[in-house]
């Protein structure tokens, strides 16, 4: 019976715990919001699409730290520029308080990453890197429904221009054939 009590203590403080921290609706396309930041690539003509991903980073004065957990694909055909909806929690931050966010695009792998952080921070170099202005947000949770992230804005990726992907692949073509003799 006491291993019952302490099981159903401890589901309700991890319970609380999550209800406790503010989350918002990772989102750059809610119509019913108004909410429609495409991101494009350099030229402005082109959406993009996978192997570009995108993620949610939360402004802390002058440096920014990754939402763990807000990595998303961009889609293809006519949603590419816009990445599938996900509730983001954001760390440090509980409901109801207002948090400063941006969205970033990359190029790479949907997926958390440690690397996230230093790029958000110029760590690295930002070379098929983009980000948002940004957007504050009065955070939902618990029984608040996260809130859209009304504001945001669409921006661009730079991504390398086609001759300097040929001339990489050339030089690339150069070294295995080198290696063979």
């Amino acid at each position: 019976m006491k291993k019952l009590v302490i099981a159903t203590v401890a589901l309700m403080v991890s319970i609380a715990a999550t209800y406790a921290q503010g989350q918002v609706n990772f989102a750059n396309r809610v119509q019913a919001s108004g909410v429609n930041g495409k991101v494009l690539d350099s030229t402005g003509a082109g959406a993009l699409t996978p192997p570009y991903a995108a993620g949610l980073a939360v402004v802390n004065g002058a440096t920014f730290t990754y939402v763990p957990g807000s990595a998303a694909a961009f889609r293809t055909g006519a949603a590419a520029g816009y990445i599938t909806p996900l509730v983001a929690t954001i760390p440090g931050h509980a409901e109801n308080t207002s948090a400063v966010l941006r969205m970033f695009g990359y190029s790479g792998a949907a997926t958390d990453s440690a690397a996230a952080t230093a790029l958000l921070n110029g760590a690295s170099n930002p070379q098929n890197f983009g980000i948002s202005d940004p957007v504050t947000v009065t955070l939902g949770g618990g029984v608040v429904l996260p809130p859209d992230m009304v504001g945001l804005q669409g921006f661009t990726i730079a991504v390398p221009e086609p001759s300097t992907i040929a001339f990489g692949l050339l030089g690339a073509a150069a070294l295995l054939i080198r290696r063979r003799k």
